[in-house]
């Protein structure tokens, strides 16, 4: 199993063109062809005056139409610089809406979709990644602005539960995992429930052997600040640059309401997440 089609959000931001590199350079080790994304929203304030407000909205509308086509305009052109040895083997999609709406619906193409982290932007300009890892069957590889490691030849960690969504995020790295220096499987359990957490574990990895993956297991008692926290203290101190993880394996409105592993990745890990729900 590999990756053939990487689909990326490109924007005009420093974050954009970090994960653009890191895109281009998973495609060149993969042979794999890429697909630069971009959308923004067309959307105007509403009027308060009613018997203005017709007129006004329609130059409105035209005036932020203008604005969100020089905007997709921009990242296209910033795709097409930074792509350029592999122009051949890249293309571009770019459109007026909603930008997680446009990932989503282009996602259908790809083996893997590449986005950075929510920000003030979204969602008219802006990917959410909850809103895509919602809404496709594809993997979401999340990288913060600034990941502190590459996410391909260092430790990987992959943070399992025993869940269908962990199950499919685990599967979804394998080619990922292929290229890191090593891997770790670990579970944050309850002390009372080691002894499963060890067989489960124990089968993974038996199951990583298999598609000629070496890696360890690890079974944790959660720490006083969350299961997250537990997760990305342990990718620190095995200086991984990438976690696996299953997404949403509660409902999202619960995990925005209460926190939730999902949640807390998404915000704040510094390293690459790659996550399946």
């Amino acid at each position: 199993m590999t990756y053939k089609t990487l689909l990326v959000a490109v924007d005009q931001s420093q974050a954009s063109d970090i994960r653009l590199g890191l895109a281009c350079d998973l495609a060149a080790g993969m042979d794999a062809h890429l697909i630069g994304v971009c959308a923004a929203a067309a959307t105007a304030p509403p009027m308060d005056d009613l018997y203005s407000g017709g007129a006004m909205l329609g130059e409105a509308l035209t005036l932020f139409r203008d604005f969100a086509e020089a905007e997709v305009g921009a990242a296209h052109a910033r795709f097409q610089e930074l792509t350029y040895v592999r122009r051949h083997q890249s293309e571009w999609r770019g459109r007026i809406g909603l930008p997680a709406d446009t990932i989503i619906h282009e996602a259908r193409g790809a083996d893997l979709v590449i986005v950075g982290r929510r920000t003030s932007r979204a969602p008219g300009h802006g990917v959410d990644p909850a809103d895509v890892l919602m809404a496709i069957g594809r993997p979401v590889l999340v990288v913060p602005p600034r990941p502190i490691r590459d996410p391909v030849g260092r430790p990987a960690v992959i943070a399992w539960k025993d869940s269908a969504e962990a199950q499919r995020a685990a599967a979804a790295a394998l080619p990922l995992l292929r290229h890191a220096a090593a891997v770790h499987v670990l579970e944050v359990c309850e002390p009372d429930a080691t002894e499963g957490s060890e067989r489960r574990t124990a089968d993974i990895v038996a199951w990583l052997g298999r598609h000629g993956i070496a890696a360890d297991r690890h079974s944790h008692e959660p720490g006083a600040e969350g299961i997250a926290q537990d997760i990305l203290a342990f990718a620190e101190t095995h200086t991984a640059g990438l976690i696996v993880a299953g997404g949403y394996g509660h409902a999202r409105l619960r995990e925005w309401a209460l926190g939730g592993v999902t949640q807390d990745l998404l915000g704040s890990a510094p390293m690459s997440v790659l996550l399946s729900h």
